[in-house]
């Protein structure tokens, strides 16, 4: 959501969310994409525009804006909690992405 990285790599603000979130929502409409992965809880709350856990929502489509959203785990949570598991939740995350956009196997 945020267009620098926050100080200490901190979790982003909502006053550095509400300022930033509205340049994200236009190069989203100008760019158009078929899908956005978001990465990781912020990003996730601030495009569903709710507060849910991401466990709760990763997993499977949402939309926003007529866009199709596939929340998943940010890659630090999993440098943090690197289990079979979680590895295996954003593999699958990912999977349905590729599916959906055509890029499985002999794609």
């Amino acid at each position: 959501v945020l267009k620098v990285r926050p100080p200490g790599n901190a979790t982003p603000t909502p006053q550095e969310v509400d300022a930033c979130g509205p340049f994200l929502m236009r190069q989203i409409e100008i760019i158009a994409p078929e899908a956005i992965v978001t990465l990781g809880k912020p990003a996730t709350n601030y495009l569903l525009g709710n507060t849910e856990a991401l466990g709760r929502l990763r997993g499977r489509w949402h939309e926003v804006e007529g866009v199709a959203v596939m929340p998943t785990y940010h890659p630090a949570y999993l440098l943090r909690a690197y289990t079979p598991e979680n590895r295996g939740k954003v593999w699958s995350d990912l999977q349905m992405v590729m599916e959906r956009l055509g890029l499985g196997p002999g794609s």
